[in-house]
C-alpha cells in the first residue's frame, strides 16, 4: 500500500511539472539565432566558413582554440581542437577513471557528433573536420549564453524543472556509456538559457574498452533516444564513423552498444516500461532518477 501510494504521489509530482522540452537554438557571435535551417547547413558553415581571427582558451590541456567564422555575412564562435595521442598502457586520469588504449584525438569530436546525430540526440554541437592555420582538427559550434555545470554549482543555480533535468542528465549517461566517455565532467557539460543541457569535449571517447564505465549510472532513457539505441545499424555506423575510428574502437563501440541494451531492456523487465523511458514533457512515474547534484568530477576540461 505505501508503494502505491508513493508511486502515485510520484506520478502527480512529475505531471505538475511536466512541459514541452524547450527548443534548442543556434546563436551567432551576435546573439542573435544563425539562419541555418538544418545541422547539414550548420556544419558546412563550420567546415568552409572563413576564420576571420582566433585565441587560445584558458580551459583545457590541450589548448582548445576560441574562432570566429564568417561567411556571407553570417558570423559565429567555434571550438578547435587539435590533438591525435593514442596510449597504449593503462592510464589513470584525473577523475580516478582508467584508461585502456587511451584516446586524445579531434577525431573522436565529430565521432561523438555524427553518432549522436544516427540517435537522434541532439545534445552535441555541429562538428566539422577542418584545416586551421595549416593543421587539420575539429571545429565545433560555441553554444553561446551558456554555464558550464562547474559554474552553475558555485552559482547555486537550481533547474526551474528538475524532471525535465534529471531526464536530460539520464539521457547523457546513455550516450557517455555507449561512446566511452571517461572524461564527463563539470567542465564540458553546459547548460544553456533555457536549461537545455549541451555535451562537449568529447577528445577522450571511443577507447577499446568493451565494458561500459559507468553501468551504475543507466537509471532512465528518454523515447527518442531508446528507439535510436535499438535501431542502429553496425553498416550505418560503420559508414559514418570509420573516417574517426580505428577497426578495434568501432568493434568495441557495437560491444557496448549490445551491452547497453541489454542492461536498459533489463531494467524495464525488472521495473517496467513506464519507469524507465520517458517521453519529455509527459507525465512519468519519476522511478531511478539520476540525482541533481550527483557527484560527477569537478575538474575543468581535461581535453
Amino acid at each position: 500500500m505505501k508503494r502505491l501510494c508513493l508511486l502515485l504521489a510520484l506520478l502527480l509530482v512529475s505531471a505538475a511539472t511536466a512541459a514541452p522540452p524547450a527548443e534548442r537554438v543556434w546563436l551567432g557571435a551576435g546573439g542573435k539565432r544563425l539562419p541555418f535551417e538544418t545541422a547539414a547547413e550548420a556544419v558546412d558553415f563550420l567546415a568552409n566558413a572563413r576564420v576571420v581571427s582566433w585565441k587560445e582558451l584558458s580551459t583545457g590541456i590541450t589548448r582548445p582554440k576560441k574562432l570566429v567564422l564568417e561567411r556571407d555575412g553570417v558570423r559565429a564562435h567555434a571550438v578547435y581542437h587539435q590533438i591525435d595521442r593514442r596510449e597504449r598502457k593503462v592510464k589513470r586520469l584525473r577523475n580516478g577513471q582508467l584508461a585502456h588504449f587511451l584516446i586524445d584525438s579531434h577525431k573522436s569530436q565529430v565521432a561523438a557528433y555524427e553518432l549522436s546525430q544516427l540517435l537522434g540526440l541532439e545534445g552535441v554541437p555541429p562538428t566539422a573536420l577542418r584545416e586551421v592555420d595549416g593543421r587539420v582538427g575539429s571545429v565545433q559550434l560555441w553554444i553561446e549564453n551558456a554555464v558550464t555545470e562547474q559554474q552553475r554549482r558555485e552559482r547555486s543555480l537550481d533547474p526551474p524543472d528538475r524532471v525535465d533535468w534529471n531526464q536530460q542528465k539520464a539521457d547523457q549517461w546513455v550516450f557517455d556509456n555507449l561512446i566511452n566517455n571517461i572524461d564527463r565532467n563539470t567542465g564540458n557539460t553546459l547548460i544553456d538559457e533555457a536549461w537545455n543541457l549541451w555535451l562537449i569535449d568529447h577528445t577522450r571517447s571511443f577507447g577499446q574498452d568493451r565494458q561500459l564505465p559507468y553501468p551504475e549510472r543507466i537509471s532512465s532513457i528518454s523515447k527518442e533516444l531508446w528507439a535510436g539505441l535499438r535501431a542502429l545499424d553496425e553498416r550505418e555506423v560503420r559508414g559514418r564513423l570509420e573516417p574517426y575510428l580505428g577497426k578495434s574502437e568501432l568493434r568495441a563501440l557495437l560491444v557496448r552498444r549490445e551491452k547497453l541494451v541489454e542492461a536498459i531492456e533489463a531494467r524495464i523487465a525488472r521495473l517496467g516500461g513506464e519507469r524507465v523511458v520517458y517521453e519529455r514533457g509527459k507525465p512519468w512515474i519519476a522511478i531511478g532518477w539520476t540525482p541533481v547534484d550527483e557527484s560527477e568530477s569537478s575538474s575543468g576540461s581535461s581535453s
